[in-house]
């Protein structure tokens, strides 16, 4: 809109300027230089925008991969059911607004064959510097989903706490599935993956290197296996030991 205000002001001064002309050659000949420098600016803005602007930049593959790993196993657990999957992401001194979209986002896409799921993100209200060591205690998942929806699994891509199988939202059935992406690769959920009450669990793979998702390339699988580990409660104690501790 902005455009095409400034493009029809730049035409009515070049207008302007020849009438004028025939009065003041002087003014008349300004007029026109002023109106043909605008039309000329409008002209370049238009080359920039649709030749120059930059593509947008694709989801990082390596943070995409996570997400459908996590949703595909959501799938297998909650097969036709009807209802909300909770997405718990860190707050945002720890994970940006692009990587949380690239979380929440892919997470949908595999989910859209589903219009009976629906997706709700939430975000941890939890103190910088605690967020940043991966400190996040339980109390912030109760808190954030104290008035959410009730839902019929909870995905964290922030970790648990030692305590996570004290975990008890509202919700529609008695025991939703709860999985877990750990970035910080820590054991913490270790014990309830055991007995079940987490069902999975992903971390990073030890000694992998932090790529950005153009350096990566395969299919998911391939992508996944470079990066990370999955966890199952038949699996926890081996992938536990991968990390150093059991």
């Amino acid at each position: 809109m902005i455009y095409y205000c400034f493009l029809v002001l730049s035409l009515a001064v070049a207008g302007l300027g020849g009438w004028v002309r025939r009065r003041s050659e002087f003014w008349g000949q300004t007029l026109l230089i002023l109106g043909g420098l605008g039309c000329v600016g409008c002209i370049a803005w238009q080359v920039r925008v649709n030749l120059f602007q930059p593509a947008a930049r694709e989801p990082d593959r390596g943070q995409a991969v996570v997400s459908y790993f996590l949703a595909n196993q959501v799938l297998r657990e909650i097969g036709s059911l009807q209802g909300t999957v909770v997405l718990f992401m860190p707050p945002e001194s720890v994970l940006d607004a692009e990587t949380a979209g690239t979380y929440a986002g892919t997470f949908r896409r595999v989910l859209r064959g589903f219009p009976d799921l629906k997706v709700e993100a939430l975000t941890l209200a939890v103190p910088a510097k605690a967020a940043k060591a991966g400190r996040i205690p339980l109390a912030a998942f109760h808190q954030v989903v104290s008035n959410g929806p009730a839902a019929l699994a909870y995905v964290s891509f922030a970790g648990a706490p030692p305590d996570i199988g004290d975990f008890q939202p509202a919700a529609p059935r008695e025991r939703p599935g709860f999985f877990v992406f750990d970035p910080w690769g820590t054991t913490n959920w270790l014990g309830a993956l055991k007995t079940g009450r987490l069902r999975g669990v992903i971390v990073p793979r030890p000694g992998a290197r932090d790529a950005a998702g153009s350096d990566i390339s395969g299919e998911p699988r391939e992508v996944f296996d470079q990066l990370y580990l999955q966890a199952t409660p038949a699996t926890a104690d081996e992938v536990a030991a991968r990390l150093g501790a059991r």
